[in-house]
Parts: C-alpha cells; structure tokens; sequence
C-alpha cells in the first residue's frame, strides 16, 4: 500500500520530490535492521516511517494512521538482547534460549499498554490509540503530540520561574501520582520525556519495561544522568515510586536553575546539590525545601510518593510531620504483574543518630553528683559587673574596627582606584589572643555595555559568579550587550558573589529578509539569524519555481520590519502539475 507524496520521516506531504524540503528524509533509505522497512503497513491501518528513538526494550517509529488521516507514534517491542529480525521478513526472530525471558517481557510490554489505556484521559499522558500483537511482537500506537522536548525548551529558554513552573509541573506530577496508584512506575522520567505541547502544557512519554532503566536485567540499561535515582545502578537498589520522585525532582531542578543535577553516583560520595543563592531567593522556602526531600540520595530519607511531593510544593506552611511507623504492604492489594518487582514499599526507620560514648564516670554519676556541682564558689555581682564592661570594651573596639574598614577605608580608595577584580577590603577580627581568617572583600567591576560573550567565562572576572538572567529588548543597546547588573559597580562584596546581569536582545523591529527561492531549511536559518521564525507552509504547484523551494511570503513582502520573534509564513512549491 503506498500514499503518493507522503514522507515517511515525518509523515507531510512532500509532492513529487525525493528528499523532504521539510525534514531533509530521502525516499527510499534503506532499512536500518532490526527495524522495520519505513512504508511497511500494520493492521491494514498504520503506515511506519523512520525509527525515532530505541532503548533496551524497544523501537518507537513516526507512523500514519490512515484511518484517522493524522500522524502517530508507533512503539514496537523488540529487546536486541532477546530477538533479532532478518531483511524482507517483518516476524521477530527469538534467540535461543531466550523463549520465555522474551514471553515474560512481551506480557509486561501488553500489560503497560493496557495500563496506559485506562490512563489516557489523563492531561499529562500521550493517548494511547491502539494495542496490537503481530510479526511475534506487539505495538502501541499513540497520538502524535506536537511540541518539543524539555531539554530543548530548557535550553533556549535558560531556566524557568517558580510562577511558570508550578502550573506546568503540578498536572504532571498528579498523572503520574495517578499512574502509581495502579502500580505503573516509569523510571525513565527526565526532560527527553517530556514533551511540551504548542498549548504549552507538558505530556510525559517513554512508559515501559522497568528493566530497561535498571541496571543488571537481561534488557540493556537505559540511565539518565542527573535525572536516574541512585537505586537504579544497582541489582540491589530497592525500586518504586520514589524513584520517579527522585527524577521528578531532578526535572523539576533543572527547570528552575537550567542546570542539570550531577549524576546520582557522583552524589553518593557528595550529596550536597547547590542551588545558585539568586536563583535560590527568588524559590518559596518550601519549594526549596521540596525538592531537597525528593532529592535524597538515600531512598530512606527521600520524600517517598508523588502525592507527598505535590503536597510539599503547594503547601507553603509545611506542618510538622509526625512519626510514621514503617509503611506495611498489603498482600491483597491488586498490582499488575509488571509492577510487582517494583512497587514494595521500601522498610522505613527512625534515623539513628551517633552519640560520642559516656565515660565510665560519667556512666555512674548519680543526681547527688550533679547537686554537689551547685556548691560550687559563686562570683559576685561586683565582679559581674566588671567582667562585663571588659567585654562590652572589647564588643565596641572590635565594632568600630570593623566600621573603619567598611566606611573609612573604601572612601580613602576612590582617589586611589584599585582594578576592578582586585582586593579592596580585608577585614579581620582578634578578640583575647584568638585570631580568625581576614574576611577579604572585592570591587565589582561595571559590566553595563560590555559584551556579555566577553564577560561569560573570562578569568578576569572569575572572583564573582557572574550570570545572564534575563535577555530584553532594548533599542538603545546593541544585541549581546549588557544592559544592567544586580550589584552596584564599586560595591564591596564577598568573593563568589552572585551578580545577575540582563542582556540587550537588540531591537525588537527586525527586517524581513529575502528567502524566496531557498528551500525551507536555508530559509529557516535565515529567518532565525535575522531573529524570526518560519510559521505556516502551504503548498502549491509552480512551473516556475522549483519544488521544496518558497514561491512568495504570506501577509508580508521581504525587506519590511516587524517584530523580532514572529512567524513568516510561506508559500513552497510542489514544482510543476503533473498532466494526466
């Protein structure tokens, strides 16, 4: 079965011509084995295009639903480890001796399709539109979602607010709340997953096979650094819902700061995650406090279910938490066979805190011994009073010392300019002989009109923790030049400050440039360099105009000024009308 023009990299109408001009796909690139041929039809129904994406379980395809006229997702089952498939033959080929490991993860495979069936309705979820076995293997097809992953919003964006985020977050944070509660655990919750719809709401994809984000199994390990928990590494790592809260926390860090956590391994031997002090301060206390229980190395002491978390970050007087006796499993609660390995509440305990040991004759002090320390000489009032008035001499001399050097000491400098990274205080303190490190303090340089590309990552400014907070537009400052800076120039301040610095986008009338002609890839990157999109592509046939290439512009004639970030939409050419 063939559908003229449709391109099976991305499933669009391509016209006549080989190569896609929307995503470059050339017709009849071979079959990558053990895939299936792109252009191979399941169930009468279902057209497979290029294989996107493969881990340890399994390969997902672009795909066509001819019945409802749309693209889909196509997932099939196929462990590489376990099977493998022959050219021109679409039946999966079992490795010897793997008959029943293969039997067990193929039920696992149906069973979370079925579970996501039942989850569809879900807001944060991809429907699932059908579930099939065939070619010894099985499919589930979902609905196409059109966005883009986390990650790459992530990293053009740089990091989120609380105020974007939580509205995000919170409906997928109860989904998957959701799906523990029918004993479906993901383990493979990160930014690649998620994928935020031009609606701009977030859908998690990428549920299967426990085992194929699990170390030692007979599937081939899929981690997610900074983003898999720490059990995850490990046979013996007891696994469940706490680890999706691990990843969901993870994602939830990245977010917030645009940075991603170390990987869980390395946070074993150092488990301190530092979040930037002003990034920090703009987070609700309990945000902060949330993330840090999800975070949690050690699955005793993490924030334990979905439910917990959502709780955590939406309650801004957190209550005291009272003690808990060690969760206890029901063995007659319904779980499908698929989560029974995983979903084991793990044994929770008190935290046993180390004491230093008494010494023997403190072991046998009695009360009698301690009333006897109460006779012991009392001093007097008199003398009270003059013990006090040493220290309060003391107190006064260490207070104006500090005074001469944060006020008398600054003001000698401004007729003596230091370099701007340079030392400008050192203040130290000895009080009785007891002498403590000179607190040394630093000039902020100006860093309004520098290049930020020259500030980012220079040596010389390598005494603060300089960041970009913000990009604006600004018509009295070229693109990439600083506009403003959180801390005073000539402030004194603590080495490894924080200083936030916004950054001019230049000016927010951009012209439009000529891709007429181009093909659409060369017309995007214009578009881009010029600060613009490429919007809506409609088609049409030209006999002047080579197919894949733009005919003309729609609402708009190119050498015009708009405003930066708008779509241009185009006309392309499908090339010449063929006669009947």
């Amino acid at each position: 079965m063939e559908f003229k023009g449709l391109c099976l990299g991305c499933m669009s109408n391509k016209g006549t011509s080989m190569e896609c001009p929307k995503c470059g796909y050339v017709e009849g690139t071979p079959q990558v084995l053990p895939y299936l041929e792109p252009g191979t039809v399941l169930k009468e129904r279902f057209i497979i295009g290029k294989h996107l994406s493969a881990n340890g379980e399994g390969v997902t395809y672009i795909g066509y639903d001819i019945s409802a006229n749309k693209k889909v997702t196509v997932r099939e089952y196929l462990p590489k480890t376990l099977c493998s498939r022959v050219k021109d033959d679409d039946n999966i080929i079992i490795a010897s001796g793997n008959k029943l490991v293969y039997q067990d993860y193929l039920q696992d495979f149906m069973e979370i399709g079925r579970a996501l069936t039942k989850l569809s309705n879900l807001p944060s979820i991809v429907p699932v539109v059908d579930l099939f076995e065939a070619n010894k293997t099985a499919y589930i097809v979902y609905e196409y979602v059109d966005g883009k992953p986390l990650d790459e919003i992530i990293k053009r964006a740089r990091r989120f607010t609380w105020e974007e985020t939580r509205p995000l977050f919170l409906p997928l944070i109860s989904t998957v709340n959701s799906a523990h509660s029918i004993g479906l655990v993901h383990f493979g919750i990160c930014p690649e997953n998620i994928i935020m719809t031009r609606s701009g709401t977030l859908k998690l994809q990428g549920f299967g096979s426990p085992d194929a984000h699990l170390a030692e199994t007979e599937l081939t390990a899929e981690f997610y650094d900074g983003f898999s928990a720490i059990e995850q590494y490990s046979l013996e790592g007891k696994k469940g819902k706490w680890t999706d809260v691990y990843a969901m926390c993870a994602v939830l860090f990245y977010a917030l700061t645009g940075k991603r956590p170390p990987d869980a391994v390395s946070r074993s031997y150092e488990p301190r995650l530092n979040m930037p002090a002003d990034v920090a301060q703009n987070i609700p206390t309990h945000v902060v406090t949330a993330l840090a229980g999800g975070l949690q190395v050690n699955i005793e002491s993490r924030t334990h279910s979905m439910e917990e978390l959502k709780n955590q970050l939406t309650n801004p007087v957190p209550r005291r938490a009272e003690p808990k006796p060690a969760p206890a499993v029901s063995p007659s609660a319904p779980s499908p066979s698929y989560g029974d390995r995983y979903v084991d509440e793990p044994d929770y305990h008190a935290p046993v805190r180390s004491t230093m040991p008494a010494s023997s004759g403190q072991m046998n002090r009695t009360a009698r011994d301690y009333e006897e320390d109460d006779d012991e000489p009392e001093i007097s009032p008199y003398k009270y009073g003059i013990i006090s008035g040493l220290i309060g001499f003391v107190v006064i001399g260490v207070i104006a010392l500090i005074c001469l050097n944060l006020i008398v000491i600054p003001m000698m400098n401004k007729d003596n300019p230091q370099e701007e990274d340079d030392p400008v205080i050192s203040v130290s303190s000895q009080v009785e002989g007891n002498e403590s490190e000179p607190t040394v303090l630093y000039r902020v340089p100006n860093l309004v009109n520098k290049k930020w590309s020259n500030v980012n990552g220079n040596e010389k400014y390598s005494n603060f923790y300089i960041r970009l907070s913000e990009e604006v537009y600004d018509e009295n400052f070229e693109e990439g030049k600083i506009i403003s800076q959180s801390v005073e120039a000539g402030s004194a301040v603590a080495k490894n400050t924080a200083i936030s610095v916004v950054v001019s986008k230049g000016s927010k009338m951009r012209i439009v440039p000529n891709i007429i002609g181009k093909n659409v890839e060369e017309a995007s990157k214009e578009l881009e360099k010029a600060g613009l999109l490429l919007g809506d592509q409609a088609e049409e046939y030209s006999d002047d105009v080579e197919s894949g290439k733009i005919i003309r512009l729609n609402g708009i004639e190119p050498g015009k000024k708009i405003q930066a970030g708008s779509m241009i939409n185009v006309v392309v050419s499908l090339g010449k009308e063929e006669e009947d």
